[in-house]
């Protein structure tokens, strides 16, 4: 890992090119900064080394193709991180999430810890609405940011989980970024209560001021304390986190996962016969979701300030993701400021 020059990008007829301002650091981050000792990478999705990461990002339009229409020079936008070739049968069903000849930013395309990115128009959503409301064009693009993560807890909650009927209770099982996101996706939708279950104190104390009704350490509950119409496994460790699941499902109930790992994980499917339950998997966000999310940040349902845990360089992200894992309370994100300006 490490920081290197490249010229800039040119875009083609139908591409944008944004100069990127911020980007938030995912586990699929590390994950593809980690190896097994045969040398195949620990993240379970695809992946193209070498690669540019980062999927997370907001920045500004500076130079557009002839060809494209969505956006106009100077926009702030939120980029999609599939790239999503809109012709297959998959994306033509109305699932370009799983697009079957998908590029994923930062995996197998470069990806936007960079000063600049080129990506396909349709992968770029404005952030007018927020300017338009008074937000600042710092807030604006740190709610930008945080789309991309939003976006995928979002479709696994809401579309391929069906949803949270109000007055339904929720358990989230871990409550890194993807956790905290979970939650309070679900207060806005109506849930009654919310519990979080996560070893690390700050994250448990960050929960709680974001209004979770109540965070515990793995194993302080009593049984009924997480009984939950809706599970929501963020750990990325659903080998620990099943059996307690399994232990806690209501009938009917949903459980949606939200993080890979690359460690298989035992069901016990008798819970799951008696209960009627669900176990859901979830690929990424589509893009739709972005401008129902722009409204809700834009709306005052959710404050991207309060969300954001520590902001690094990008010259001093290489020394992050050599760590193999990030234990800060709330998102991280990268500060991209102009290098060769120095």
């Amino acid at each position: 890992m490490d920081v290197v020059s490249r010229p800039i990008p040119v875009p083609g007829p139908t591409e944008v090119l944004v100069r990127v301002e911020l980007c938030g650091i995912c586990g699929t981050d590390f994950d593809a900064c980690r190896f097994h000792p045969d040398g195949t990478p620990r993240f379970g999705g695809p992946l193209a080394l070498p690669v540019v990461l980062g999927h997370e990002a907001s920045g500004e339009v500076v130079g557009t193709g002839e060809l494209v229409t969505r956006v106009r020079l100077h926009d702030l936008v939120a980029l999609e991180s599939v790239l999503a070739c809109g012709v297959c049968d998959t994306c033509l069903g109305g699932r370009r999430n799983q697009c079957e000849n998908a590029v994923l930013a930062g995996l197998t395309a470069p990806g936007a810890l960079a000063e600049y990115v080129v990506v396909p128009q349709t992968a770029c959503h404005r952030l007018n609405p927020l300017r338009d409301n008074g937000w600042s064009r710092e807030d604006a693009l740190l709610a930008g940011a945080l789309l991309e993560p939003l976006g995928c807890v979002y479709n696994a909650l809401f579309v391929e989980g069906g949803g949270v009927r109000p007055g339904e209770r929720v358990t989230v099982h871990g409550l890194g970024p993807l956790g905290l996101f979970a939650g309070l996706l679900c207060q806005i939708a109506g849930a009654s209560r919310v519990i979080g279950v996560e070893p690390l104190a700050e994250r448990r104390e960050l929960a709680a001021r974001l209004g979770f009704t109540s965070c515990l350490g793995p194993g302080e509950a009593p049984r009924h304390d997480l009984d939950a119409e809706v599970h929501v496994e963020a750990s990325g460790d659903p080998a620990s986190t099943l059996p307690v699941i399994e232990r806690h499902l209501r009938p009917g109930g949903r459980v949606v996962l939200v993080s890979r790992t690359d460690v298989p994980a035992r069901v016990d499917t008798n819970p799951w016969v008696s209960n009627a339950a669900r176990l859901i998997g979830s690929r990424g966000h589509c893009g739709a979701l972005f401008p129902v999310l722009v409204n809700i940040f834009a709306a005052g349902r959710l404050d991207p300030g309060a969300l954001i845990g520590k902001t690094l360089s990008l010259e001093n992200t290489p020394e992050l993701l050599s760590h193999g894992h990030d234990s800060a309370v709330g998102k991280t994100v990268v500060r991209i400021d102009r290098l060769a300006a120095r």
